[in-house]
């Protein structure tokens, strides 16, 4: 059946719509039916937004209140969020310092992490030498233990293709997951070292002079020396 009405439309005449008349150019184009399609599509979309947002303003709970209410407002068209800057000083001193013992805490399960990860790859430290300890059970067998008598481990080139491939891929992770910790710790140790060096400037009583280097961008700190009283 399908086939049929397939067939039927292909041997339709096609209708062509008529442009605009001579004598009506000044209106512009003649608007066709897919363009009437796009435009009553459109009128039809946002009618239902109107519809929905005057559905949940006709259903809203009068009594409805959260925290937000009173921390944001519209400036300029936008919406901005008032920040609470009420925190007393020993409060901020407060909470840096819970910041602080909270990012050398981390620091140092990455380092614990990273020490764990180079002492099992190669070419990260130093080169791992390899031991093999071998238990007997009687001072006799010590004396008479051969250790050419041992089964070597398969060389690489002994290995089958398939465990050769996993155990390439399973380094090659190893290596990137302790790529990322090292950059991990890196950004952690830069992180703790500028919230103590706000908290050393936040403490201090003399005026502080910061310089930065043009070339590297880093920025010094300098106090004026104080006579003690």
């Amino acid at each position: 059946m399908s086939s049929f009405k397939n067939a039927a439309q292909a041997q339709r005449r096609t209708h062509r719509e008529r442009s605009q008349p001579a004598h009506r150019k000044k209106f512009g184009l003649l608007e066709k039916h897919k363009d009437y399609v796009v435009r009553a599509k459109d009128f039809n979309k946002k009618k239902r937004i109107v519809k929905q947002l005057r559905t949940i303003a006709d259903e809203k709970n009068p009594d409805e209140y959260y925290r937000g209410m009173i921390k944001s407002s519209i400036v300029e068209g936008k919406h901005t969020t008032v920040r609470d800057n009420s925190l007393s000083a020993d409060a901020l001193k407060l909470m840096k310092t819970q910041d602080a013992n909270y990012l050398q805490v981390k620091l140092q399960a990455e380092k614990q992490k990273i020490a764990k990860l180079q002492s099992v790859l190669h070419d990260t430290r130093h080169e791992k030498v390899n031991t093999h300890t071998v238990f007997v059970d009687s001072d006799s067998e010590v004396d008479t233990f051969d250790p050419e008598s041992l089964e070597t481990p398969l060389q690489k080139e002994q290995q089958p293709r398939e465990v050769h491939k996993a155990l390439c891929k399973m380094k090659k992770q190893q290596y990137s997951l302790l790529r990322l910790r090292v950059e991990r710790a890196e950004s952690l140790g830069q992180a703790a070292a500028k919230l103590k060096l706000q908290r050393t400037i936040a403490a201090s009583k003399g005026s502080v002079r910061k310089t930065v280097d043009e070339e590297t961008g880093v920025a010094t700190y300098k106090w004026r020396i104080q006579s003690a009283k």
